[in-house]
């Protein structure tokens, strides 16, 4: 089995040992085999390769070599692809995501677990090459669709917004991958701060760009809000969309919720859940209690749900900010609608109603995750993948449309 997945170069004769003594440490020999040895018999054999559902797939040559592109209206490779929430949109709107490229191990690892049988590579965009790619994934073909959302820290209004920030223009590398890779589309999400950065327009950059590369955009970016499709929250993000000649530009995506306090009677509309709502039914969390696998009483797991630990000082600090108020590190959530999430020092906002920081569960449910989306890596790393994402539902909403113009054509 390792030499399956590449970490093992050779085929050690009956008896050797070498090879993986010299690759496990002691403590996790006797595991790792039993493990390997369940995986190879039951999960995935010779006679029977689960490489659709595989976790694994981004490190076993053979499961990369089986992933197929083929030529058809609903693949996507995703880049800068993050926790995979952009992705999570696209999937749910019908197309099949055949490769992701992200550089954060931590992410790399949530993307994997969530999006089983997607590759990811963990690189910079910045380095990687169509060919490249295809060497890596010797089946990949032309994709429907290049997306992405490039890092936003350069414009965002929680960051420095320095427009000589070198990540400001990795949104070149989008237009330049699709037109490597000959995708019939491209879709670039982002923050709406990135209009204009210390005088500098990146919306006019971004459509520029993506017009040299070979593809026909929106005369501008459309700008989407979360509590307009049904999550709890007030963040807005622009969608950049182009296509190739002879396929018509997607129509803009329409609302399909309204929020509680703009919600009509006879509104043809679904109400967006409040924030309250959405949160009711998660265990209430003293600071410093609950688990990454956090069981219940009545045997149901909670995923993600461990609370930060805060001081008895910090406890009454939060005691007395009251909603909508505080710091950027902890301003406390109202109950109806949230502000963007930010993941400010390591940590999330205040609960709307516990005195404590809001666990990665309740920061993935106010974002529109699935509850059995499990993020990866050190709590500390957690918070920073949840804020950053874009709501699945956003997402969703542009892959929807975009795919009624890609099968049209």
């Amino acid at each position: 089995m390792l030499g399956r997945v590449g970490t093992i170069s050779h085929n050690p004769i009956v008896g050797e040992v070498d090879a993986f003594v010299r690759l496990v440490p002691k403590k996790d020999r006797s595991g790792l085999a039993r493990h390997l040895m369940i995986h190879s018999r039951v999960a995935c054999t010779d006679e029977d390769p689960r490489c659709a559902s595989c976790p694994l797939i981004s490190f076993c040559e053979v499961g990369r070599s089986r992933v197929m592109s083929p030529n058809g209206n609903a693949t996507a490779v995703d880049l800068f692809g993050g926790a995979g929430a952009l992705g999570l949109g696209f999937r749910r709107a019908g197309f099949r995501i055949v490769a992701a490229v992200e550089i954060d191990r931590n992410a790399a690892q949530t993307y994997r677990l969530n999006h089983p049988g997607v590759p990811v590579l963990e690189a910079c965009v910045e380095e990687v090459t169509a060919d490249g790619l295809q060497v890596w994934l010797p089946a990949l073909t032309t994709p429907s669709a290049v997306v992405a959302g490039p890092p936003c820290q350069g414009y965002s209004a929680a960051g420095s917004r320095d427009s000589e920030d070198r990540r400001n223009l990795l949104f070149r590398h989008v237009g330049r991958l699709a037109r490597q890779l000959g995708a019939r589309s491209v879709v670039i999400e982002n923050v709406p701060g990135l209009h204009r950065v210390n005088g500098v327009s990146y919306t006019d950059k971004i459509t520029a760009s993506l017009r040299r590369c070979g593809y026909r955009t929106w005369k501008q970016p459309v700008a989407l809000r979360a509590a307009d499709f049904g999550v709890p929250q007030n963040r807005q993000r622009l969608f950049f969309v182009g296509v190739k000649r002879g396929i018509d530009l997607p129509e803009l995506p329409t609302p399909t919720h309204t929020p509680s306090n703009d919600h009509a009677s006879g509104s043809s509309l679904l109400r967006t859940p409040s924030l309250a709502e959405c949160l009711e039914d998660l265990p209430r969390l003293e600071p410093g209690a609950g688990a990454e696998r956090l069981r219940l009483p009545d045997k149901q797991v909670v995923l993600n749900s461990q609370a930060m630990a805060h001081s008895s000082r910090v406890v009454a600090k939060i005691n007395a900010i009251p909603a909508g108020g505080g710091p950027i590190s902890y301003r406390r959530l109202e109950s109806d609608v949230a502000r963007t999430l930010v993941a400010g020092h390591r940590a999330l906002p205040v609960h709307p109603d516990q005195d404590r920081t809001i666990t990665v569960r309740e920061a993935a449910r106010i974002q529109g995750f699935p509850d059995q989306y499990f993020f990866c890596g050190p709590r500390s790393t957690q918070p920073l993948q949840v804020a950053n994402a874009v709501p699945p539902a956003l997402s969703e909403a542009v892959a929807r449309q975009l795919l009624k113009s890609l099968e049209a054509a």
